[in-house]
Order: structure tokens, then C-alpha cells, then sequence
């Protein structure tokens, strides 16, 4: 394996970067990145983005206060309530269903948005196309509003982010597993029909006050079966997904080995993180390019290290699903799923 060429870290930072606040952006590049030359290409791509898209459906990442005025977009068969967050070509608004009376995401592409953009959007609804799962939220419809600019309908999750959730005084160890397990439940049916997400982290996982988990933004997700992917994220050498929770072959730009596998990697450093409240990486100098070589090449934390309390098998199945190694991990989401259920059953304690 071989460290991505930096226009790959710029690429991937800028990704990541868009998932933050405005007002986070600059002081987060600043903290994860020491070389000031690709933070200021990184923010350089940030305003010739207008702001970037960096929305979920649920409008979940950027808080946007609506302005008095401001007008609302209008689709045929929907009541648009209010705007929940806005990017720099995308729009995500909550909005009533005419015919159900439920509650939707209504996420608007502006219609000069950037080709990459547009094919982020087209992506997300191939996908959301073929998946049937009560932990994907449900794809209602897709069309053009009445002022000409292209709509994407889905279920409006009202819940949290994953880590979010995790790290509330109340939760419990059995708590974060079950969420998992749903997670990995939802995986399962998307593997089966030749979907792998890529970009599992805590902002794309809800969980909502009944404790369900939902996989949102499959922008970046991979077809099996067509090989389509997005936009610039499938050249040769390029980087998708966000730095802390990449795969060894995410990091490596090779995207012909990228498989459900890395699903997996991907989900088993989010509940490593969720026990643990750190990542599985010992980052001394800090920056990008360092994470990025602790991903390809060095050992994982264990997590009996990272938390000493926790359960030795627990311990031990995080570790495989961790391996640098992508044949050492559970062979699919149904096996990685069986080994955590052992830990809920009467005879795991």
C-alpha cells in the first residue's frame, strides 16, 4: 500500500469539512491538518463551493434559521413546512405529505448545480431506489418543482447522530450493541442487493427517540452490479469517505478492493468509538497525512486498551473487525452481527 497523493487529502478534507458547521470548518482543518498548503487549497475549494452541499435528508448537519421571506420551493402533492438546512446547491427542507399526512426530507438541487453534485443526487437515488429497509430511510419520490430545480422526497428521521446518542449519561453498553446490530441488519439487506454505503460514520447513522437506527446519505454509496459511482470521489487514486473512519483500502485510494468488508471496518470503528469515546488509532503528531498512515499501516489500538472495563469477547470481535486485513474480518454483516448478538444472549450474560 501506498499514501494518496496530497490532491486526494485535499479532496477527502474538503468531504469532510463539508459536513461541519460554516463557522467549524476552518478551526477543525487547522486541527487535523499542520500542512497550511492544503488547508488553504481545502478552503480555497470551500468558497468556490458557494458552501458546499454537505446535507443529509434529514437534514441532520447544518443548522439553517429560516429567513422572513424566504420562499418556499413548491411540489405537487406536498406541503413544504420549513427549510431544516442549507448548502450551497442543496436544500433540505420538512415538509407534510398531502396523500399520508406524514412527515418528509425534501432535499432540493438548485438547477446550476455542479455536475458532481447533480451525480451525488442521481447516485443517491439510484440507490435508495433498490433498498427496502425499515433502517434506510425510504426513497418517497423524485421530480422537478414548479420552479424548474430537481427534488429528492425521503423519510424525515427526527433523532440524533449516533455518537450523539451513544455518549448520553444513560446509555449502556447493551444499548450501543442492539444499535449496531440494527445498523448491520440494515447492511445485510443493502450487501445482499449489491450496495455498499462507504461513508458509515456517526453523521450518517440517526437514532430517534424510540432508539431506532437509520442509514442516511448513500451519496458516495457503490453499485455492484453497474459499477456506478460519483462524480470525481471514483478516480484512481482518490479517496471517499471521511479520514477518521476509512478503511485501509479507502485510504489507499483502491477502490477496485473496496467491498462490503469495508462497511463493516467502517461500523466497527463507529461502536469502537461509541465504548470507548475515542478512535483506534494512536495519533501522536496529530494531522491528516498522520491518520491516514495509522490507517494503512499501523496497529490498532486494542480496544481492551482504549477500555479497560469492557468485555473480553466484545474486545476481541472489534479487533478482527478492525484488521488491516480485510479477509480477517467477519466474512459478511450476518456473521459480524451473530458474534455481537452472542454478548446479548442469556448464556453471553
Amino acid at each position: 500500500m501506498s499514501l494518496a497523493p496530497n490532491q486526494s487529502v485535499v479532496r477527502s478534507l474538503f468531504d469532510a469539512a463539508m459536513d461541519l458547521p460554516a463557522d467549524e470548518r476552518e478551526a477543525w482543518l487547522r486541527r487535523v491538518c499542520t500542512d497550511s498548503t492544503i488547508v488553504c487549497e481545502v478552503l480555497e475549494l470551500i468558497a468556490a463551493n458557494g458552501d458546499g452541499d454537505g446535507l443529509t435528508a434529514s437534514g441532520s448537519r447544518i443548522p439553517h434559521v429560516q429567513q422572513v421571506g424566504e420562499r418556499m420551493p413548491v411540489i405537487r402533492g406536498f406541503t413544504v413546512e420549513s427549510k431544516l438546512a442549507q448548502g450551497g446547491t442543496a436544500r433540505v427542507y420538512k415538509g407534510i405529505s398531502n396523500e399520508t399526512g406524514a412527515s418528509v426530507a425534501i432535499k432540493v438541487i438548485a438547477e446550476g448545480a455542479s455536475r458532481a453534485s447533480l451525480e451525488r443526487f442521481r447516485q443517491e437515488c439510484r440507490v435508495l431506489a433498490r433498498l427496502n429497509h425499515d433502517g434506510v430511510v425510504r426513497l418517497h419520490e423524485t421530480g422537478v418543482t414548479v420552479d424548474g430545480d430537481t427534488y429528492l422526497v425521503m423519510d424525515f428521521v427526527d433523532g440524533v447522530t449516533i455518537d450523539k446518542w451513544a455518549h448520553q449519561p444513560e446509555r449502556t453498553t447493551v444499548q450501543r450493541i442492539d444499535a449496531t446490530l440494527q445498523v448491520l441488519d440494515a447492511l445485510k439487506h443493502a450487501h445482499e442487493i449489491g450496495v455498499i454505503h462507504r461513508d458509515l460514520k456517526p453523521h450518517n447513522i440517526l437514532v430517534d427517540a424510540a432508539g431506532r437506527a437509520r442509514l442516511v446519505d448513500f451519496g458516495v454509496a457503490r453499485l455492484m452490479s453497474d459499477g456506478r459511482r460519483t462524480g470525481f470521489h471514483t478516480e484512481t487514486g482518490n479517496l471517499v469517505g471521511t479520514f477518521a473512519y476509512m478503511s485501509p483500502e479507502q485510504a489507499d485510494g483502491s477502490s477496485d478492493q473496496i467491498t462490503s468488508s469495508t462497511d463493516l471496518y467502517q461500523l466497527a470503528v463507529v461502536l469502537y468509538e461509541m465504548i470507548s469515546g475515542s478512535l483506534p488509532y494512536d495519533i501522536r503528531s496529530g494531522g491528516a497525512m498522520a491518520l491516514l498512515k495509522a490507517i494503512l499501516f499501523d496497529a490498532r489500538v486494542p480496544l481492551a486498551v482504549a477500555a479497560p472495563d469492557v468485555d473480553a469477547r466484545l474486545a476481541q470481535i472489534l479487533d478482527d473487525a478492525l484488521s488491516l486485513d480485510a479477509t480477517k474480518r467477519p466474512a459478511n454483516a450476518q456473521d459480524f452481527a451473530d458474534s455481537l448478538r452472542t454478548l446479548l444472549s442469556p448464556q453471553g450474560g
